[in-house]
């Protein structure tokens, strides 16, 4: 009993009473779908997979919870998985400008059922990079969320294509980029490599899960790089680091 107090009080930072109290309802049960009266909206979190423990992280533990000296309109999501953190980001920020990028399409297609009537929102199948290339897609961990992306030639088989951010900031006509949420198992260690230096210094937040044991030294690429501009490391959540960009905001003590 005490565990599912605690559970409804965490759920409650987010969801209006109702919702909390069906989202409560839909975890203890392992429902599926869960339909959220107050939003007028539905979340799916598959079984068999790791939708659940997504879900607890971003909501519950306040993975991207941080808060913020400014009010964001435009979001990348890389890595978005079952977009629970372009929810997450949507019901937090409602007139953002968000786009979700993710490799795996049973990943996508759960990503359009949970994000389902937003505005303002656009779905990338493809891989975030730091150039134009071309991806294998492995799950080594025989998992749904931690798919990793093998380069390969543009003549072999291949199963996605890449986009960057430099791309995204064009195509879109941002001037910044408020929050780049980056979870990409192990490719930003390429995305901080290497053709960096448009796009990094026009985003203000940057909010990025490392995974050297999935590819050595990405945590020391990401910091050396990220040190080269005016950022501080603001604080850290489960496993994410969040970096503030000092010369695109003030902060407030």
């Amino acid at each position: 009993m005490l565990k599912k107090i605690v559970l409804f009080k965490l759920l409650k930072k987010h969801f209006k009473l109702r919702d909390a109290f069906a989202l409560l309802m839909g975890i203890i049960n392992k429902k599926e779908i869960i339909k959220l009266p107050k939003l007028d909206r539905t979340i799916y979190l598959r079984k068999n997979s790791k939708d659940l423990e997504t879900f607890e992280e971003i909501f519950l533990t306040n993975l991207y919870n941080t808060q913020l000296p400014f009010e964001p309109k435009t979001i990348v999501d890389a890595g978005a998985n079952v977009g629970l953190a372009s929810l997450f980001f949507k019901l937090k920020y409602p007139k953002s400008d968000i786009v979700a990028v993710e490799i795996e399409s049973n990943n996508v297609n759960a990503i359009k059922k949970n994000t389902s009537g937003f505005s303002n929102f656009e779905l990338m199948e493809k891989a975030m990079y730091n150039k134009k290339s071309f991806f294998k897609i492995e799950d080594p961990y025989n998992a749904t969320n931690s798919f990793q992306i093998k380069e390969v030639l543009e003549n072999e088989k291949y199963d996605i294509e890449s986009i960057t951010l430099d791309e995204i900031i064009e195509t879109k006509k941002w001037d910044t980029i408020d929050i780049l949420k980056i979870d990409i198992e192990g490719a930003e260690k390429q995305l901080f490599e290497s053709n960096y230096e448009n796009w990094l210094p026009k985003t203000k937040v940057i909010m990025i899960e490392t995974h050297d044991r999935m590819l050595p030294k990405c945590s020391y690429t990401v910091m050396k790089t990220i040190n080269e501009f005016n950022f501080i490391l603001y604080t850290t959540t489960e496993g994410t680091l969040i970096y503030f960009n000092l010369s695109l905001m003030t902060l407030k003590f």
